[in-house]
């Protein structure tokens, strides 16, 4: 029958398979990267040399190990009888059950080891007749307060049969009771890599609360800086309606994103965690060095009617009064068709000037309202003869026929400003801004009922005077350019695409490294597990006498009796 006293398995894995120690451990510890693994391979080289150390000697005086006779000294016998009246039958020659050659034959199965003609306390012949068996012995290697081996078991196999050497071969009578209790075997088996996972999963979890509560924070702050301001506040952290909302966001996120790390696993957490960390890094880079087209200026605004006064979005932007320029004879005027800027010049086309104009028209586009042209300006870029560049002469601006450093168009008409009233529309936004093109489009389908309302600083309207010329062919929007703004700016829309691309890359980039480093940190592990576990075996072996038979887990063999007289 076999053990069932609670015995303490050894190994830096032993979590991996249920064998989490409760008991005092012994003077072993595998898994000590500091200690030196030659002293085992040594043991184990020279006891399969027949040889082994005395107790609280080093293997180079190599001493038997066990000092309990293999003979009958009294009765002169070759192995020991454990029956003492049929010893003395042998040892006159007066039984026929067993031979005095059966004894001998029976000890030169290992000369250098122990055995006893009794009845098998191992194996398949356990309660059998009294037979040729050796003494097994499981001891631990150097596991004694003295730097001695210590037995840990002692039974008896049969000649001819075999027991794998494991603690949970060995009866319970058989065991050195207090040293079992306090030892650390070896697991049964090696960690396999899915033991490693389930290990590494619940490390994963460890602390899942404190790592939830700092994601929280973390996010919340971001969230919060991140948070546009209302109108009329530049600070980076706010109770801002956006800011708070921003900080809702970012802490659930962070919390989200710790959660799946803590309790998706070592392989999908790492995964989780390494995608939204760079994936929040990609879109920091990607806000940073964000470029496009400039959106329009579409922000949160309150209007009046009749009283009632209402939150929605509006188009921010301003009415301009302005007075046609002359450009009879006197003066000339150019726009570039790439950023949108105006010079006003003499009639030589010299000394030009930046100067902000409206209600422009192109020769190359007659009776054309600006506004009403395609950006990409195909007559200009497509016609040589009306293409100009600009050059500096003696600290002048010089406008001159041909293309150069940008693509100047003529004016043919149009307007210097006068006067400037801050003004808003109603107008909802889209995913990405709404740009130029956007705006032109929406003109066209609006008609001049579209209702124009002045603007406070915080985007509140009032009335306009009766006096305004408030026509929507005299409105012109405030525009956001991706270089307005701080440094990181996740309010600015003409970013947006640069944000989410960079968040996008950061993202699959972080999940790819993310899932390739859990990989290989499991590999590892398991690796470093295998290894501890194929040494730690060294630590526990089988021996009979001083003859060594196995390493732990592995099979004792014990040859049957044959006439031959040597090994």
């Amino acid at each position: 029958m076999k053990s069932k006293r609670s015995i303490i398995h050894y190994s830096v894995f032993a979590t991996l398979i249920g064998l989490a120690p409760t008991l005092a451990y012994s003077a072993m510890r595998v898994g000590n990267h500091s200690r030196s693994y030659a002293a085992a391979y040594q043991q184990v080289n020279a006891m399969r040399n027949q040889t082994a150390t005395t107790p609280g000697t080093n293997v180079a005086t190599q001493q038997p190990l066990v000092v309990t006779p293999s003979t009958d000294v009294e009765n002169n016998l070759p192995v020991r009888v454990a029956d003492s009246d049929l010893a003395q039958q042998i040892a006159n020659g007066n039984n026929d059950s067993v031979a005095f050659n059966q004894l001998e034959q029976c000890s030169m199965i290992y000369p250098n080891g122990e055995f006893v003609w009794a009845s098998p306390t191992l194996g398949a012949g356990v309660g059998g007749a009294d037979t040729c068996a050796a003494v097994v012995e499981l001891r631990g290697y150097q596991t004694g307060a003295d730097g001695s081996d210590v037995v840990l078991a002692r039974a008896t196999l049969a000649a001819g049969d075999t027991i794998r050497c494991n603690i949970s071969e060995f009866p319970e009578a058989t065991m050195n009771v207090s040293a079992v209790e306090s030892f650390m075997f070896p697991a049964d088996a090696a960690p396999t890599m899915d033991d490693v996972i389930a290990q590494m999963n619940q490390e994963q979890k460890q602390n899942a609360g404190i790592k939830i509560a700092a994601g929280a924070l973390i996010g919340g702050l971001g969230g919060n800086m991140a948070g546009a301001n209302d109108v009329g506040s530049d600070s980076l952290l706010g109770t801002d309606k956006n800011k708070i909302q921003g900080t809702v966001i970012g802490a659930l996120s962070g919390a989200a994103l710790m959660a799946g790390n803590a309790y998706a696993g070592k392989v999908a957490g790492d995964t989780i965690l390494s995608t939204g960390v760079n994936a929040a890094a990609g879109s920091v880079i990607g806000n940073m060095s964000g470029t496009g087209d400039s959106v329009l200026r579409i922000e949160d605004c309150r209007i009046t009617e009749n009283g009632v006064e209402r939150e929605t979005t509006c188009l921010w932007g301003a009415l301009v009064a302005s007075s046609p320029l002359d450009l009879s004879g006197a003066q000339t005027a150019f726009y570039n068709i790439e950023n949108g800027d105006t010079y006003v010049c003499d009639k030589d086309m010299k000394n030009c000037k930046s100067e902000q104009l409206v209600s422009i028209e192109l020769e190359a586009y007659p009776n054309i309202n600006i506004e009403e042209i395609d950006e990409y300006f195909e007559n200009v870029r497509s016609d040589a003869s009306k293409q100009y560049h600009m050059e500096t002469e003696n600290g002048v601006n010089v406008i001159k026929p041909g293309a150069g450093n940008g693509i100047y168009a003529k004016i043919s008409a149009a307007g210097t400003i006068d006067r400037q009233i801050p003004a808003m529309i109603e107008m909802r936004d889209k995913a990405f801004g709404m740009n130029q093109s956007d705006w032109r489009q929406w003109k066209r389908n609006n008609s001049n009922a579209i209702p124009i309302y002045g603007r406070s600083g915080n985007g509140t309207s009032y009335t306009l005077p009766e006096s305004t010329n408030a026509d929507i062919q005299n409105f012109y929007p405030m525009l956001v350019d991706a270089a307005d703004g701080s440094l990181i700016d996740f309010g600015n829309k003409a970013r947006l695409k640069s944000t989410l691309v960079g968040g996008a890359v950061g993202g699959a980039l972080g999940g790819l490294s993310g899932y390739q480093g859990a990989q290989m940190d499991v590999q590892n592990r398991w690796v470093t597990a295998v290894r501890e576990y194929e040494d730690s075996l060294q630590k526990v072996y089988c021996a009979t006498g001083n003859r060594y038979l196995s390493s732990y887990n592995d099979m004792v063999f014990i040859p049957a009796m044959t006439s031959v007289t040597s090994e």
